[in-house]
């Protein structure tokens, strides 16, 4: 009993095996025919050899897709970015920050300086640096 994703993924195939794929090369399509394909021969090395992936991702992917209970959106891709930046700068501070640098004019130099002085605010030059770079670039962007 063959599956015909399973199919017309390894049809592309010159020799019918996929070789070694980038990670960005596989998608939750070809994720899904390895579990598929699994079903079938209750093999994971047969899957691996198959598919030309190693059987520490296999097993992987094969978990996750265990533990959503078949849910084929469980094979997607997901994002790496953390969910939380802890030792970013406070969002009041980047508002005095754009707020006096409005007022005054001042470079990153001067800007720590006056901060330190009547706030009480220490910042790197180079984060000061930063913070008004990123201010700048979205107000770029929010003119279009």
């Amino acid at each position: 009993m063959k599956n015909d994703a399973t199919d017309t993924l390894l049809k592309d195939s010159p020799d019918s095996r996929f070789g070694q794929l980038e990670p960005s090369q596989i998608s939750a399509d070809l994720r899904f025919a390895w579990m598929n394909y699994f079903d079938e021969t209750k093999s994971a090395p047969e899957v691996c050899r198959r598919f030309g992936i190693s059987k520490k991702t296999f097993y992987k992917w094969l978990k996750r897709y265990k533990s959503s209970n078949g849910d084929s959106s469980s094979l997607s891709d997901r994002s790496r970015r953390p969910h939380t930046s802890p030792r970013s700068t406070p969002a009041a501070v980047v508002a005095l920050l754009k707020r006096i640098k409005d007022e005054t004019g001042y470079g990153q130099r001067r800007l720590r300086a006056y901060l330190v002085e009547n706030h009480n605010i220490s910042l790197s030059e180079r984060t000061i640096w930063k913070i008004l770079k990123r201010l700048q670039n979205e107000d770029i962007h929010s003119e279009y």
